[in-house]
């Protein structure tokens, strides 16, 4: 009987300790927030949420959460303004693998202008613009935008007379700027690193 309370209280010990954020996460920041634009796609899909979060998304920002496991990354979606009603957010949780574990949308949302992406969604570019991050992580300066991002943000711009969509990158491990730049239709063109 002792050994069965005994193995039973280890088996408890040893699940605790593998929610702990003790060791290193399965997935970067970075990836956490290219989840996030996967993820809303997949609740569009569900009709869990409104489809303009696809169209209408501007910022993604990251966290991690101490003491509240099994959450690891808190990622928080802010759209722009919308044709009808107020601007909202939402609130992703992700575990330590990137697994989504729960999402809440917030009312009284802050937003810019609407952009009016036409060749493809907002999210859409936002998944883009991160491979570019997630491909390159292996490059000391791209690594730090990997590993410590904080925030993503969509904007629309012109690069040598033609119109982009400039995906910016902030990270917590340098005060620079990861700024990448696609054509409309989600082709990579160039990627700096800014002050």
């Amino acid at each position: 009987m002792i050994k069965l309370a005994m193995a039973a209280m280890t088996g408890v010990l040893l699940s605790l300790n593998a929610y702990s954020h003790g060791g290193v996460a399965g997935v970067t920041s970075a990836k956490a927030i290219e989840l996030a634009a996967h993820r809303i796609d997949r609740l569009v899909a569900l009709n869990k949420i409104d489809g303009s979060f696809l169209k209408k998304l501007d910022k993604i920002e990251v966290e991690v959460v101490q003491n509240q496991a099994p959450v690891y990354y808190r990622v928080r979606v802010s759209q722009t303004v919308p044709v009808q009603g107020n601007p909202v957010q939402m609130d992703i949780a992700f575990d330590d693998d990137g697994k989504p574990l729960s999402f809440q949308l917030l009312p009284n949302g802050v937003s810019g202008p609407d952009i009016g992406w036409t060749e493809k969604s907002a999210g859409e570019l936002t998944e883009n613009a991160l491979h570019y991050v997630l491909e390159n992580a292996k490059d000391p300066k791209v690594g730090l935008f990997d590993k410590a991002a904080t925030a993503f943000t969509l904007t629309k711009g012109v690069l040598k007379g033609q119109p982009v969509a400039r995906g910016q990158v902030t990270s917590s491990a340098t005060t620079e700027k990861l700024n990448i730049y696609l054509k409309l239709d989600g082709t990579f063109i160039s990627a700096e690193i800014v002050q």
